[in-house]
């Protein structure tokens, strides 16, 4: 029998509470090292490293991890995510040679992980063609986050057969109803949830019979007020289904509308509300967008901050650019730019 353990943390901030059936570093420690070598162990020391520098001594000359969004579109409309930047933006899709620019800056500067993310990967055409990109370039930590709506077992084959290392899934409702609510499809279908948990546990029966114990998979739930009343019987539901399940806090669909429209949030301008504003993501990450544009962080804020494009710059020169340093100068001198400011001090009246 598996021991399951709950884990009640701090930091991430945006995370409530997580329930493990096993230590998913050590499955990634153990698995990866043995197909990665030392090469995955100083990765995640170099991760490590960044998250706990709150001085900002690291200094790396290109990105720990990418955030790629392959196009700007999703199948569902959910009440807690904003869609200016998505369904309701101009249609954005990276095509076939700027996935090979990108992947080829990846394989050149040996990027060490990558998220599909933002929006939703999986309605991406041609996602074995991009995965298999992943695998050429050796990215050791490939996560794909997806609603799972369209998780079919092509699919599903198509991760399993490739590099990803993590299967992140999100939910965010115990029962049909309250899926229907927080989950509104973009084309109405009956029982969505009845299929989305079929396609989970369809995955998890191909993973076993495999005898893989990578991609580790995690359910999430963002709590709001139309389903917290579920949050136990969701995660008695997967705990023991699935490796992880996870409940998050939400981030108000607001502060992007206002941002979007350049009102102040809350009509503050540099509110102060905190006394020291700190963020290691800047000297971690960036976000490419389907249009080519990049950002200094995975948060939708951060589309604020336009610091290059793909297409007319290297990786490496958007990330030790003025702009990125503009950034990283604003949190060693404890002033950071107006939009990290806010995101931060949404952060803080969120917790």
């Amino acid at each position: 029998m598996k021991k399951i353990k709950t884990q009640k943390v701090s930091i991430p901030a945006n995370i409530l509470s997580k329930t493990t059936v096993v230590d998913t570093e050590q499955v990634l420690q153990e698995g990866l090292s043995r197909k990665h070598g030392k090469k995955y162990i100083e990765y995640r020391k170099r991760y490590n490293s960044i998250v706990n520098d709150h001085e900002h001594n690291t200094d790396f000359d290109y990105p720990t991890t990418v955030v790629l969004e392959l196009l700007n579109r999703c199948n569902l409309e959910c009440i807690m995510c904003y869609q200016g930047y998505r369904n309701d933006a101009v249609k954005n899709t990276i095509n076939d040679v700027l996935i090979d620019k990108i992947f080829e800056d990846f394989s050149e500067n040996k990027l060490q992980a990558l998220m599909l993310s933002i929006s939703e990967p999986l309605l991406y055409k041609d996602i074995a063609r991009v995965l298999d990109r992943a695998r050429q370039a050796e990215i050791m930590d490939l996560f794909l986050f997806t609603n799972g709506s369209l998780l079919t077992e092509e699919k599903s084959k198509i991760i399993l057969e490739s590099s990803v290392t993590r299967l992140f899934i999100s939910i965010d409702a115990a029962t049909q109803e309250t899926y229907d609510i927080v989950r509104v499809p973009v084309k109405e279908k009956a029982n969505k949830l009845d299929v989305l948990e079929e396609n989970i546990k369809r995955f998890m029966t191909l993973r076993s019979k495999l005898n893989k114990s990578i991609p580790l998979v995690r359910v999430s739930f963002v709590a709001l007020e139309e389903n917290s009343h579920e949050i136990d019987d969701f995660i008695n539901k997967w705990r023991g289904v699935v490796d992880s399940v996870e409940i998050q806090r939400e981030t108000s669909i607001e502060l992007y509308e206002d941002m979007e429209k350049d009102v102040d949030y809350k009509g503050k301008k540099n509110s102060d509300i905190l006394r020291k504003y700190n963020c290691n993501k800047p000297w971690g990450e960036i976000a490419i967008y389907s249009d080519g544009t990049v950002g200094p962080c995975c948060n939708p804020v951060g589309r604020n901050i336009v610091i290059g494009n793909v297409k007319d710059s290297t990786i490496k020169e958007i990330w030790n650019g003025k702009k990125m340093k503009k950034i990283r100068d604003g949190f060693v001198n404890n002033n950071p730019v107006d939009v990290c400011k806010i995101c931060l001090d949404n952060q803080k009246n969120n917790m």
